[in-house]
């Protein structure tokens, strides 16, 4: 492979980078923190193509010294696995994946149940409305003190919209803790309101815990609804 070829294929890559981490795109691959490693990544391997380009002639064709001539500006084929190598990139340009979604959750509705912090979980803010809570942390206080926490309380949770086979449907989050592959779902059955908004759309559930579910075994947490108002999907939809 040429130098002038090498160079461009490491050009193409910190630009894709650079255009994920400029915009919300890198948020469906990776956590949110990761946004100026990306950034910085990307100028280097564009300053890194620069210095490639602006070479010396002598060195790009492997001349050295005691005049042995070199053999890499003799127009080398490209090899087929240079271009395989910025496929994920072109696929970023022209038709960039989606978030992951109730397809994930639904597979993954089995998986342990991230265990509630260690630290002491202290009740929800005094409030005449519902209160806002993360659907993984509603788990986590349906577990705890018998959901001493949220019993009687009006909450309000928002995610995507996931089913399983029996036609029950969640609201659903999903959390990474680096990047996509580590995803994990936390979902909590919707009771009491049987039109069922499409899937994987977003919604704010407002109602009330049912008591005596909880995460764990086959025992699922579940809110009864009063209330489903669709919401768009945010930036990052992870948490």
């Amino acid at each position: 492979m040429t130098r002038t070829t090498q160079a461009l294929v490491v050009g193409f890559l910190g630009a894709v980078l650079l255009r994920l981490a400029l915009g919300d795109g890198y948020l469906r691959y990776v956590t949110s923190w990761m946004k100026w490693p990306l950034v910085a990544t990307g100028v280097v391997l564009l300053g890194l193509t620069l210095w490639m380009l602006l070479r010396p002639a002598a060195e790009e064709n492997g001349d050295d010294p005691d005049g042995h001539e070199g053999h890499e500006g003799h127009g080398h084929k490209v090899p087929a696995m240079t271009w395989l190598a910025i496929l994920p990139g072109v696929i970023v340009f022209v038709a960039s994946p989606p978030s992951l979604g109730a397809y994930l959750a639904e597979r993954r509705a089995d998986d342990p149940v991230a265990a509630a912090p260690d630290a002491e979980i202290l009740p929800l803010p005094a409030s005449d409305g519902p209160v806002d809570v993360e659907v993984a942390e509603f788990m986590w206080r349906a577990g705890v003190e018998d959901g001493a926490t949220i019993r009687d309380r009006d909450v309000r949770l928002t995610g995507f919209v996931s089913t399983d086979e029996n036609g029950n449907w969640y609201v659903t989050r999903i959390a990474i803790a680096c990047c996509a592959a580590d995803a994990s779902a936390s979902r909590v059955r919707v009771e009491d309101y049987d039109d069922a908004p499409e899937r994987d759309s977003w919604v704010a559930v407002t109602g009330r815990w049912v008591e005596g579910t909880a995460p764990g075994g086959k025992s699922e947490t579940a809110i009864e609804a009063s209330s489903v108002e669709p919401r768009e999907a945010p930036a990052n939809t992870y948490q």
